[in-house]
């Protein structure tokens, strides 16, 4: 899969999802962590600096802090909403791989 088309699919699921757990105007703050987020796991996976799996740990772990940070869920439920994006992007792409 390109790049542009990965970052598409990533906002496409992900920014929904995240607005339906921490509220639907909170669009801007899903956005602007997944366009922290995914450039820098895309190189990192790319570029063999790191595998999927702790790159994609790396990256729920990130996004849960800037949804605690800019959205003041608690913790547990920013990374739950950045755990359930994460992995519904993931199960789709694995899909459309097939």
């Amino acid at each position: 899969m390109s790049y542009p088309l990965a970052l598409l699919l990533t906002l496409a699921v992900e920014v929904p999802l995240v607005c339906a757990v921490a509220g639907r105007r909170r669009w801007p703050d899903a956005l602007g962590a997944n366009l922290l987020s995914h450039p820098l796991a895309w190189l990192a996976v790319s570029r063999g600096v790191a595998g999927f799996w702790p790159v994609e740990a790396a990256v729920i772990s990130l996004e849960a802090v800037v949804y605690r940070a800019v959205t003041r869920l608690p913790y547990r439920r920013a990374l739950g909403a950045s755990a359930l994006a994460n992995g519904a992007t993931i199960a789709i792409a694995l899909l459309l791989s097939r």
